[in-house]
């Protein structure tokens, strides 16, 4: 797979900023295989989403809260594949299994050179992903920590590390809220812990007062 399967792609630039969004747009505006652009603010963003079907989302998150940008990337109705970059300061940013799963295909920091933008944008639209070593190094590490969960098992710990409600991870997974308790159950059993909130410690690597 390659950019050639994306030679008139649309991209979708999420902002709060205007500054910020008409700087996403001059550099996206170079490459050739990028023929439309529209922009939206991040409380529009699912809207446009639905609405324009991009095949790329450059996403800012320097004003958007995290628990927000996994809502955003939650399944979309019908089956248009939509990939997600995001841009930010990487001290303030923190990427996760489940949003990969999601579909955040990229990350880029906030003083990332039009090449870095290109070379994460064909990678996204090919199909593949585009973060930084220290990010990707801690996706692995994650997965290696818990290997006896299955993925879906690994974005329900994740979204729990994250202070999620049944409610909001069925919602954010865009599966049943029963469905979201057996896969809590299953969790708690695999880490060998008797509560949520343990296995929040465990996944960020702590342990309980009590244990």
């Amino acid at each position: 797979m390659s950019t050639q399967r994306h030679a008139h792609a649309h991209v979708l630039v999420a902002d709060d900023s205007p500054t910020r969004t008409l700087g996403l747009i001059q550099i996206v505006q170079r490459f050739s295989y990028v023929k439309t652009i529209s922009t939206c603010t991040f409380d529009g963003l699912a809207e446009a989403v639905d609405r324009a079907a991009p095949d790329l989302v450059l996403l800012s998150t320097a004003d958007s809260p995290e628990d927000d940008l996994t809502t955003v990337l939650g399944p979309r109705a019908g089956d248009h594949v939509v990939r997600f970059i995001s841009v930010g300061h990487p001290a303030r940013t923190r990427i996760t299994p489940s949003s990969v799963s999601a579909g955040l295909h990229g990350f880029l920091p906030d003083t990332a050179t039009p090449e870095d933008f290109n070379r994460a944008l064909s990678a996204a639209l090919a199909g593949f992903t585009y973060f930084p070593r220290d990010m990707t190094e801690e996706l692995t590490e994650f997965r290696m920590r818990f290997p006896q969960l299955t993925p879906r098992e690994q974005q329900v710990l994740d979204l729990l590390s994250d202070g999620m409600s049944n409610h909001r991870i069925a919602s954010s997974l865009g599966i049943k809220e029963a469905t979201v308790k057996m896969y809590v159950t299953h969790v708690l059993a695999k880490l060998e812990v008797e509560s949520r909130l343990q296995a929040c410690l465990k996944a960020r690597g702590l342990t309980s007062a009590a244990a």
